[in-house]
């Protein structure tokens, strides 16, 4: 067949996926029957906006490098429902909303007497998506004055299809839910009430998913247990509660409240593992020595009573000065768990570092500062010890597998190798500054860290981290027994946070059955609600930094007019994103603002090159910027060069 027929062919062929709007000219539409997604021009997009499912053709599927396409039918809307502002005018009133992914805005019938107050935020529904002008819509309710913390939150809530309440049905089971622990239950555990065991977290935290606990043995070993909150005991699969749970799959953390996956009654008391409480656990128990050796593996249902709520700053606190009664257990644990992380790294692990920022709020939850969490010895033992429990309980199940000989349907969290084309990528952008990475798949991690090793304290130490880290593949929820390249585990799995991520609910029902001679499940639901909290964990990851991203330009109002150092962390097409120093917000200078000279963006080197006097912008480089402009409701930082 010739080259003419078979294009002719496959051009006819129509495809469904689902539309990702990153430009007003453009968007990428991503399919499960093509790899890499389609571009598709504004023209040819049908009137469909981010989120919808649609049906699509290929335009020039012969180029490989940038296949394109066009919309035939908007299939399925992601949503009908928006909020934003209203612009008024005599007659009519145009809607635009605030998601920054819409690139439309809407008409709005009115009648001369209805008056808008355009400072006012809004939620319209579309009437009719197919109008020869713009698609209409009606107001349908108040959200409340644009600026305010509320009406803004609300307004991320809404763009992320993010739910505040719980269902009747589902709260009408919690009430049901018993407070005490029968003594029948009690008897079905192991009881390990009578160990000394605390809890470590954030200083505002209200449910708490775990607890340590560490003795010392009579053989110079110490017997330590990691005790994980069972909330599958406290709900079927067949439950409203389960149905909701499995909807949300996790739990936001925006920046002013946290939307939980489980009702209150469950993540903030029954399940959280407070301290004077008995309190139902699944557990993983093992003796290790001070080389960090570890045996005698034991992982089932138990019954704790937490002896102490530590924050992370006073359990540091305990472990320099020792001034409390946990000090030496605290010692104990840190330095074993110094010894662990340190042969993580040796075995290649990635030492992912990224900042945090955090913001402190004043009554009215207004920022009035900005700062990075700083990560204590704390911080890194805890992290390690889940680490640890997370990866016995996933090759548990290879043991099960082993002595079987069958295959377990589990739940993995997986992180598969880089891309080549993205180390290439990487490989070409170090190189500018001097540095090589070998790339073969048995020295790339240990490469990596040598890497981050020789450019701490460098200029480009944050250019590189930042490039390095978008090289990696992102960790996701799979059936699928496929390793962790960032922690170079073979096997790993999320166990250890039931309060707030679906997946480790769903870890812990299948280990207990496997743990009780049970038969493997079928993988169909599993693999379909790994698909799912993957997507919602994005998810929620976006609407995080979009609630950062509205604090932040927020905070910078007050700083309108002021000068600031600032580190380059970003370099595209349309301008510079830079990092300004003292107040930790990013902002974006235009390239259009950029009057001195004709810049191009080179995507290879990730830099912008002045024609004429050949000046150079890149990742890393500290420069001089004014703030120039906030907007709250797109949620930006424009900035100038100075």
């Amino acid at each position: 067949m010739g080259r003419k027929k078979k294009r002719k062919l496959r051009q006819e062929k129509t495809f469904t996926g689902v539309v990702d709007h990153v430009k007003r000219r453009y968007c990428f539409v991503s399919s499960n029957e093509i790899t890499d997604d389609i571009k598709i021009k504004s023209r040819d997009m049908k009137n469909a906006i981010n989120g919808d499912k649609v049906l699509f053709k290929l335009l020039n599927n012969y180029n490989y490098k940038s296949f394109e396409g066009a919309i035939i039918k908007v299939i399925e809307r992601s949503k009908n429902e928006f909020i934003g502002k209203i612009e008024d005018h005599n007659d009519f009133a145009f809607f635009i909303p605030d998601n920054k992914k819409i690139f439309t805005d809407f008409f709005i019938k009115k009648n001369n007497k209805k008056t808008y107050d355009n400072n006012i935020k809004v939620l319209v529904k579309v009437t009719n998506w197919n109008s020869r002008r713009k698609p209409e819509a009606d107001v349908i309710k108040i959200i409340g004055k644009s600026g305010e913390n509320d009406t803004e939150m609300h307004s991320i809530i809404h763009d992320f299809n993010l739910s505040t309440s719980f269902p009747k049905s589902v709260v009408k089971e919690t009430h049901n839910l018993l407070d005490k622990i029968s003594n029948e239950e009690i008897k079905k555990r192991k009881d390990l009430r009578n160990i000394k065991t605390f809890t470590i977290d954030p200083d505002d935290a209200k449910d708490f998913d775990d607890a340590l606990s560490i003795r010392r043995n009579n053989n110079d070993s110490f017997s330590v247990g990691i005790h994980i909150a069972d909330v599958s005991h406290f709900f079927s699969n067949k439950t409203e509660i389960n149905k909701e749970a499995e909807k949300r799959a996790t739990s936001v953390y925006l920046v002013d409240r946290t939307i939980p996956m489980l009702p209150e009654k469950l993540s903030n008391d029954l399940c959280s593992l407070k301290p004077n409480t008995d309190r139902l656990t699944f557990s993983v128990l093992f003796d290790v020595n001070i080389k960090a050796e570890i045996k005698n593996i034991w992982i089932g249902k138990t019954i704790i009573h937490s002896d102490k709520r530590f924050t992370y700053d006073n359990a540091q606190d305990a472990i320099d000065n020792d001034n409390s009664s946990f000090s030496k257990d605290l010692k104990t644990l840190n330095s074993i768990s110094k010894i662990i992380r340190s042969k993580r790294f040796k075995s290649g692990a990635f030492n992912f570092k990224t900042k945090e920022v955090k913001f402190k709020l004043d009554d009215n939850k207004k920022p009035i500062g900005v700062y990075n969490k700083i990560r204590k010895d704390t911080h890194k033992m805890i992290e390690e010890y889940m680490l640890l429990a997370n990866k016995i309980v996933a090759e548990k199940i290879n043991e099960f597998e082993k002595n079987n000989k069958q295959k377990y349907t589990f739940v993995y969290r997986i992180h598969e190798d880089p891309k080549e084309e993205k180390l290439i990528e990487l490989k070409n952008y170090i190189n500018q500054f001097g540095y090589k990475i070998n790339t073969e798949e048995q020295h790339l991690s240990q490469s990596l860290n040598d890497l981050m090793e020789k450019i701490k304290g460098k200029p480009e130490e944050s250019s590189i981290e930042k490039f390095a880290i978008k090289s990696m593949s992102k960790a996701k929820y799979s059936t699928s027994k496929e390793k962790h390249f960032g922690l170079a585990f073979n096997n790993y799995t999320h166990f250890t946070s039931p309060i707030r991520r679906f997946p480790d609910v769903m870890a812990h029902r299948l280990l207990y059955k496997y743990l009780n001679a049970g038969k493997p499940e079928d993988k169909t639901y599993y693999e379909i609600l790994c698909k799912h909290s993957s997507k919602m964990e994005i998810n929620a990851t976006k609407a995080e930094r979009e609630s950062i991203k509205f604090k932040q330009a927020e905070y910078m109002t007050a700083f309108i007019n002021q000068e600031f150092e600032a580190v380059i962390s970003g370099v595209t097409e349309w301008g510079i994103y830079a990092e300004i120093i003292k107040t930790k917000c990013e902002g974006l200078i235009k390239i259009s603002s950029m009057k001195d000279d004709y810049y191009d963006f080179d995507d290879n080197k990730i830099q912008i090159v002045g024609k004429r006097r050949n000046k150079i912008y890149q990742l890393g480089q500290k420069i001089i910027v004014k703030v120039i402009n906030t907007d709250i409701n797109r949620r930006t930082i424009d900035l100038e060069l100075l």
